[in-house]
C-alpha cells in the first residue's frame, strides 16, 4: 500500500497535478464587481504578481511553483477587471479605482500591511500607485520590462491611442479591460508620471534586450528603463539582453533568483 501512494504521489507531481492542487482560486468581491484571485499559500510577506496590457494572472503560472519549492512565501497572481475571470465596473474603471480594489481584495484575503510586488510592463504603473497610495506597506519591488516614465511620455501615450482608435469596436468585443485601458491610456500615463517621482522602495527593474518596439522605439525603451533604474541608489539593473518583454519566459532562474534575492533582503 506504501509503495502504491508512492507512486501515486510521483505520478501527480510528474503530470503537473500537485501544483494545481495547491492552487486555490477565489472570486472576491470589491463593490461592484468580483475579482479573480489564484493563490498559493506560504509564510510571511505575499509576494502580489501585477501583469502587463493584456495578459490576466496566468501569465505568472510559470514561477509558482518553483517560487513556493524555494521560498515558501504567499503568492498571490489576479486577473485585473475586464481580464480572465475578474468582472469590471465599466462607469468608475480607472488605474487608481483598480489599485483601491485589489487593496481591499487583499484584505478580505488577510494581508493587510506588508507586501512585496512583482510587475511586468504596463503592470509597473499599478505597481508604483499601490506604493505611493499605500506609502511604507510595499517592502521590495522587482519591475519586468516595465514602461518608464522616460519612454512614456504624454505624446506617446496619445500617439498609441490613435492607433487603436480604429479597431477600438472589435477589442471592445474581445477585451472589456483592453478596452478601458485604451481609453483611459492617457490618464494613466498621467498616473504613472506622478507616481515614479515619489517611491523609493528597494527596486530591481529587469530590462529585456528586445522589447514590445521596433527600432529606434527599442533602443529608447531599453535605455529610458536603465535611466529610471539609475535614478535612486536603491534601484539595482539587470538587462536580460537575448530575452523578449516577457523575460521570466526566457530567462526564468534569472528572474526567479533575483526575486528571492530582494525578497530576503527586504523581509528580514
Amino acid at each position: 500500500m506504501y509503495k502504491l501512494r508512492l507512486f501515486i504521489i510521483v505520478w501527480l507531481a510528474a503530470s503537473g497535478l500537485v501544483l494545481k492542487a495547491q492552487l486555490r482560486d477565489t472570486l472576491i468581491n470589491v463593490g461592484n464587481h468580483n475579482l479573480h484571485f489564484t493563490l498559493m499559500k506560504g509564510k510571511g510577506v505575499p509576494i502580489v504578481f501585477e501583469s502587463g496590457a493584456g495578459n490576466d494572472g496566468s501569465v505568472w503560472r510559470c514561477l509558482l511553483e518553483p517560487l513556493s519549492n524555494k521560498m515558501g512565501a504567499p503568492l498571490i497572481t489576479y486577473d485585473r477587471a475586464g481580464f480572465g475571470k475578474s468582472e469590471i465596473d465599466t462607469v468608475n474603471i480607472s488605474l487608481a479605482n483598480e489599485v483601491k480594489d485589489l487593496k481591499t481584495a487583499l484584505q478580505q484575503l488577510g494581508y493587510r500591511d506588508r507586501y512585496f510586488f512583482v510587475a511586468h510592463s504596463f503592470g509597473g504603473n499599478y505597481t508604483m500607485k499601490f506604493i505611493t497610495t499605500n506609502p511604507g506597506q510595499v517592502v521590495g519591488t522587482v519591475m519586468i520590462d516595465i514602461v518608464s516614465p522616460y519612454f512614456m511620455t504624454m505624446e506617446r501615450s496619445k500617439s498609441l491611442k490613435r492607433e487603436y482608435a480604429s479597431e477600438l469596436n472589435n477589442i471592445k468585443k474581445e477585451s472589456l479591460g483592453f478596452y478601458h485601458l485604451i481609453l483611459n491610456y492617457e490618464a494613466s500615463t498621467a498616473v504613472l508620471h506622478e507616481a515614479a517621482g515619489k517611491i523609493n522602495v528597494p527596486m530591481t527593474v529587469i530590462g529585456s534586450g528586445k522589447s514590445p518596439f521596433e527600432e529606434p522605439d527599442r533602443s529608447l525603451f531599453v535605455a529610458a528603463l536603465k535611466k529610471f533604474a539609475d535614478q535612486k541608489s536603491n534601484r539595482g539593473y539587470l538587462l536580460a539582453q537575448h530575452a523578449e518583454h516577457h523575460v521570466f519566459y526566457d530567462e526564468q532562474d534569472l528572474v526567479i533568483d533575483e526575486i528571492i534575492r530582494l525578497y530576503q533582503q527586504t523581509t528580514k
